[in-house]
């Protein structure tokens, strides 16, 4: 901050790193050791089990951002799990690929994933950091002055998506109102080659939570309730 006699140089660092002010002299003044319990979230506690639990995994998230903060960021970055890490924005995407530019557990893909692989209106602009989707509806209840300018994007459907990168153990969709149908249509036998799976149901009508929960409970998945208000979780 200006005028402040301490500076923040991590600017592209990944959010919630443990925090140490040093003087030039590196004297340590301050250490910050990060707890997910600081979060005050039972999301990030999962997220640290799962991923100690299951470290020789490959995942796929579906919506990362820029790879700076979220539940997964720590825990799959401290256990070195491979993923493959997808991003609509291409200014997002920027900042991602700055982020993990030497991570070699990373695989990167600035692609818009959609049912059918057509042509979108693709929308950026919702908050201050940019949220973006094909769903402008969705978009428009998050953020009332989200800005309506839009770009026609090609896409890739989510079945060739899978289908190029091979299996996965788990999947993490955060893809702005688009989640509920990306998991309808993924074929069968990757939903049965998933040990977790987790998307965004916030504003989802019940009816289709409970379409996901007949997809996914028969398969063996265990639905994990009040872990967090924004998102569910199944895992087996």
């Amino acid at each position: 901050e200006k005028n402040m006699w301490a500076t923040w140089s991590g600017k592209n660092a990944i959010r919630d790193v443990t925090a140490i002010v040093t003087t030039s002299q590196n004297i340590v003044l301050k250490k910050f050791e990060y707890n997910y319990e600081n979060e005050n979230l039972l999301i990030y506690e999962f997220w640290d089990y799962f991923c100690r639990i299951n470290k020789n995994t490959c995942g796929l998230i579906l919506g990362c951002g820029d790879g700076t903060w979220g539940e997964w960021v720590i825990p799959v970055n401290r256990e070195g799990i491979n993923c493959h890490l997808v991003e609509g924005s291409k200014t997002t995407f920027e900042k991602l690929s700055k982020t993990y530019q030497n991570n070699k557990k990373m695989t990167l893909y600035n692609d818009v994933i959609t049912v059918d692989g057509l042509d979108y209106n693709f929308y950026e602009g919702g908050f201050e950091n940019g949220l973006n989707t094909t769903n402008f509806d969705y978009l428009k209840k998050l953020d009332p002055n989200a800005n309506s300018t839009f770009k026609v994007t090609k896409t890739e459907s989510i079945t060739n998506f899978l289908d190029k990168i091979g299996k996965v153990d788990w999947i993490r969709l955060d893809i702005e109102g688009s989640d509920y149908e990306i998991i309808k249509a993924i074929p069968k036998k990757y939903l049965e080659s998933l040990i977790m799976i987790q998307y965004e149901h916030y504003l989802l009508s019940e009816d289709k939570k409970i379409e996901i929960d007949e997809i996914l409970l028969p398969m063996g998945f265990k639905k994990i309730k009040n872990i967090y208000n924004i998102d569910t979780i199944y895992y087996r």
